[in-house]
């Protein structure tokens, strides 16, 4: 997992974002991209989002990119990679509140994605009535394809926000069901 940067501000030395796409360019071992373009900044920004050598720079890069979708879509992007304290510092780098309050959600449900038991969230009482309805669609559906948790894919199998995600977790809970019973 990703570590914080270190790197503070946004702006870091000189806040200039051709001189950082520059950099960042260098870093994944291509050529330089048109800073007007961001398409072409984007695909730096993915390409660089998979080095985590590159992170340093491309934290920075967030913080000085002009298009807000873009930003927020790197800090979607690499959110999963990075440790709880380093996805506070990647959300402050988004310069309109929505896109934080938007990442820093994110950032708490890949928090619980992570976690170590989410029916054990489901078991303090505080969150156990309606949790799923606190969930976003992405926590649900990500939990309903990779929990292995009986108590948490029964509980998507009958109050998930989508016919997607019930039907998933419906799934996966028969596969879950049947493997337990042929264990015992």
């Amino acid at each position: 997992m990703r570590a914080g940067t270190g790197m503070g501000t946004a702006a870091g030395p000189g806040g200039n974002l051709a001189a950082v796409l520059e950099a960042l360019a260098r870093c994944v071992g291509t050529d330089p991209v048109d800073a007007a373009d961001e398409h072409e900044r984007w695909g730096l920004y993915a390409r660089a989002a998979g080095a985590d050598r590159c992170s340093g720079q491309l934290f920075e890069a967030v913080g000085l990119e002009p298009d807000p979708n873009v930003a927020l879509g790197i800090v979607l992007r690499v959110m999963g990679e990075l440790t709880p304290a380093a996805r506070t510092e990647w959300v402050a780098q988004l310069s309109s509140e929505r896109d934080r309050a938007y990442a820093a959600r994110r950032a708490a449900e890949t928090g619980i994605l992570q976690s170590g038991s989410v029916a054990r969230l489901l078991q303090r009482e505080r969150i156990s009535a309606g949790a799923e309805d606190l969930w976003s669609d992405w926590l649900q559906l990500r939990l309903a394809e990779c929990s292995g948790e009986v108590v948490v894919l029964r509980r998507l199998a009958m109050k998930g926000r989508t016919k997607r995600i019930r039907r998933l977790a419906s799934r996966r809970l028969r596969t879950a069901e049947a493997a337990g019973e042929a264990g015992s």
